[in-house]
């Protein structure tokens, strides 16, 4: 890779001259992280198309030395390939993230790597069935600073507040709740009544049709609760 080249030629020079590489080292380690994802891992679903790829860049992305090693018809060929490859890789390692790791933006290269290789996924921090509840991502105009209220919402979503916040209640009574919503222990067949209709939103509303705030809701049904 070009981009590996250059940093290691900075680098040995650097070296020579005992400036600070340390800069240069990290470079080196996340492009060669890289490469070893585009030689090892299975980005394409295509064996074949895989090898392809890493007979392109052993010749250090020669067209004519790729065409003779793969005994291709044409150099032509090999072009389309590799311009569709590329766009599969693109895909995976995050576009312009080889520029990120030159500019020295390394937190960032990574996180883009590690997001479009799949190793980094909003699901692992975020509660089980929330994408649902959202739109689909879109690139808008909208820059992180204009999304405070939607961080927030975020938040309050995540394994981690989630995990923080249970800690702070009865964890009896968490258990108990836990042991109506899934047992099948005719005894409290009430209580699992009442529960599920509270977590469907059963009790979201008014007789006039008005939203209830949390505390109203649980109290019509502690209400409904208490008469059976």
């Amino acid at each position: 890779m070009e981009a590996e080249e250059r940093v290691e030629t900075t680098l040995r020079r650097k070296e020579l001259s005992s400036e600070d590489f340390s800069l240069e080292t990290k470079q080196l380690c996340a492009l060669r992280e890289i490469l070893h994802y585009v030689k090892n891992e299975r980005w394409i679903s295509q064996e074949r198309s895989r090898k392809k790829a890493i007979t392109f860049l052993n010749n250090n992305c020669s067209y004519e030395a790729t065409r003779k090693d793969l005994n291709a018809s044409s150099k032509n060929s090999i072009e389309v390939s590799m311009s569709y490859l590329s766009k599969k890789l693109e895909s995976k390692i995050g576009k312009n993230t080889i520029e990120l790791i030159m500019e020295g933006r390394l937190d960032e290269a990574r996180i883009q790597f590690e997001t479009g290789t799949g190793k980094l996924n909003p699901r692992d921090y975020l509660i089980e069935g929330f994408f649902n509840l959202l739109p689909p991502p879109v690139h808008s105009h909208t820059s992180l600073s204009t999304c405070e209220k939607e961080l927030k919402f975020l938040l309050v979503f995540t394994i981690n507040h989630l995990t923080e916040l249970a800690a702070k209640y009865n964890q009896e009574n968490l258990s108990y709740l836990m042991y109506v919503l899934t047992s099948t222990d005719r005894g409290i067949a009430n209580d699992r009544r009442v529960l599920y209709q509270l977590l469907k939103g059963e009790y979201s509303r008014d007789a006039s049709g008005e939203s209830l705030n949390l505390n109203s809701q649980i109290a019509m049904a502690l209400e409904e609760y208490a008469l059976l």
